[in-house]
C-alpha cells in the first residue's frame, strides 16, 4: 500500500505540517517505526523525544505543535491521535486483512433452503444448515458451521472454526474470532433418584449489531427465552457467558471472565479480566468489576469494585494495604501485652 502524509491528513481530519507528498507504505510502533511508516504520539509530554524520531509520518497531539516545530518529516496534527490513528489504520486494514471474494467454496456443505445474500463468501469446509440465512456481504470462514435456522446479519465476520448453532441470531456487522462457539447447551441439570439428569436447553442467543467477540470464547443458549449480548459489545478470548445472560449496550468483557446463568449486565459496564459473576443477579449501567474480582451479590449503577468478595474498590485497598502490615501490628501488640502482663 502506498498513501502519503497529505491523504492521510484528509483521511482523519487532521492539520499537517511538512512534506506533503512523502511515500507511506506502512505502520509501527513510534519507536521501530522508518522513513516509509505511519505511527501517532498519544502525549504532548513525549514530543521532545519525538522530534528526530525517524517515521515518516507521525499523527500528534495538537498540545505538541510547539515542541515539534523543527521537525522535517510529516507531522499530522489531531485533537484525538489514538482515534485519527485508529482512522489511518482502518485504511491499511483493507490491504493486511483483505475480505475474501464472494463466492460459495466446492467444499462447502449448503443446505438449498438456506438464503444467501449477496456478496457472501462462504470458505473451505464451512456448512450451512437448513434454513438459515446469511446476509449480504457477510464472511463465513473455512470450517464455520451454521446451524439450520441461525441468522448471520449483513456485514458480519466469521473466521475459521466458528459454531453458531440452531436458531441462533447473529445481528449485522459483527465479528467472531476463530473457535467462538455461539448456542452450546446452557448448563442446565437436575437431580434425580441421585443422578444427574439434563434439562433440555432449547431457547437460543441474540448476538446484536457491532459485537465483537474474541477466539475461543462461548455463548449458550437459553432454556427457555434468549442469551442476548447487546449491540456494540466486546468480548475478549476465553470468555464464558452462561445461559439467559444479558449483557447491555457497549459493555466491555475481558478474558477468562466468566458469567453464571441469568445474570444481567446493564449497558456500558466494564467486566475486568478473570472476574467471576454469580448467577441470577443484577449488574448496573457503568458499573466497573475490577479484574479476579467475585461478585456474589447485585452491584449498583457506576459502582467500582475489587476484591474476591467484590467489596467496593477504595475500601478493598485499604483492606489490602492493612494486610500487607499485619504482620507488624502482631509483633506489636505481642510486645504490648507482654509489657502489661496481658496473657495470650
Amino acid at each position: 500500500m502506498r498513501i502519503t502524509p497529505s491523504e492521510i491528513a484528509a483521511l482523519v481530519g487532521g492539520e499537517l505540517q511538512g512534506p506533503a507528498d512523502s511515500v507511506i507504505t506502512g505502520v509501527m510502533p513510534l519507536a521501530q517505526a522508518g522513513e516509509t511508516d505511519l505511527a501517532y504520539l498519544e502525549k504532548a509530554a513525549n514530543a521532545p523525544w519525538t522530534v528526530n524520531r525517524p517515521a515518516g509520518c507521525i499523527i500528534a497531539p495538537v498540545d505538541a505543535k510547539a515542541a515539534l516545530a523543527s521537525r522535517t518529516r510529516a507531522v499530522i496534527y489531531a485533537g484525538n491521535p489514538k482515534q485519527a490513528f485508529a482512522q489511518a489504520l482502518s485504511k491499511f486494514e483493507k490491504e493486511l486483512n483483505p475480505l475474501p471474494k464472494p463466492g460459495v467454496h466446492p467444499s462447502a456443505v449448503v443446505d438449498g433452503s438456506a438464503k444467501v445474500g449477496a456478496g457472501v463468501h462462504i470458505g473451505p469446509h464451512a456448512v450451512v444448515e437448513a434454513g438459515a440465512g446469511i446476509g449480504d456481504n457477510a464472511v463465513v470462514s473455512a470450517g464455520c458451521f451454521i446451524g439450520a435456522e441461525a441468522v448471520i446479519g449483513a456485514g458480519s465476520r466469521l473466521y475459521p472454526n466458528v459454531t453458531v448453532r440452531e436458531r441462533c441470531v447473529i445481528g449485522k456487522n459483527v465479528i467472531l474470532h476463530p473457535g467462538v462457539v455461539i448456542g452450546s447447551d446452557g448448563y442446565g441439570y437436575i437431580n434425580i433418584d441421585g443422578k444427574h439428569r439434563k434439562i433440555p436447553q432449547v431457547g437460543r442467543v441474540i448476538i446484536e449489531d457491532d459485537v465483537e467477540i474474541g477466539a475461543n470464547s462461548a455463548v449458550d443458549r437459553a432454556a427457555l427465552d434468549a442469551t442476548v449480548v447487546g449491540a456494540g459489545s466486546k468480548i475478549d478470548n476465553l470468555v464464558h457467558l452462561a445461559h439467559n445472560v444479558r449483557i447491555g449496550r457497549n459493555c466491555l468483557i475481558l478474558a477468562q471472565a466468566g458469567i453464571a446463568g441469568s445474570t444481567a449486565v446493564g449497558n456500558n459496564a466494564i467486566i475486568g479480566g478473570q472476574a467471576g459473576i454469580s448467577d441470577h443477579i443484577t449488574i448496573g449501567d457503568n458499573a466497573v468489576v475490577m479484574s479476579r474480582t467475585g461478585i456474589m451479590a447485585d452491584v449498583a449503577a457506576g459502582a467500582v469494585l475489587f476484591g474476591t468478595t467484590g467489596r467496593p474498590r477504595i475500601q478493598a485497598m485499604k483492606i489490602e494495604a492493612i494486610l500487607s502490615k499485619l504482620p507488624d501490628l502482631y509483633a506489636t501488640v505481642r510486645k504490648l501485652k507482654k509489657k502489661f502482663l496481658i496473657p495470650d
